[in-house]
């Protein structure tokens, strides 16, 4: 008999060949770098994707981290 135990460990942490690999956490941006967030064309994507609006003018894609210089048009 499995103690509930060692089923709840297994559920919440699972052992063995499973188990998710290291996941690394993408680059953020700070709070203060972004003004606001838009839909914009991402060039490297090539679709409508939500940017934020930086400081400099400059954009940066939520999804890909692309920047885009300011004054660029889409």
């Amino acid at each position: 008999m499995t103690s509930p135990l060692r089923v709840l460990r297994q559920i919440v942490a699972p052992a063995g060949k499973h188990r998710p690999g290291v996941v690394h956490p993408a680059p953020l941006l700070r709070p203060d770098d972004a003004l606001a967030t838009e839909a914009a064309l991402c060039p490297a994507e090539e679709r409508t994707t939500l940017h934020a609006l930086n400081r400099d003018g400059s954009r940066t894609c939520w999804t890909c981290r692309t920047t885009t210089p300011a004054g660029e048009t889409q």
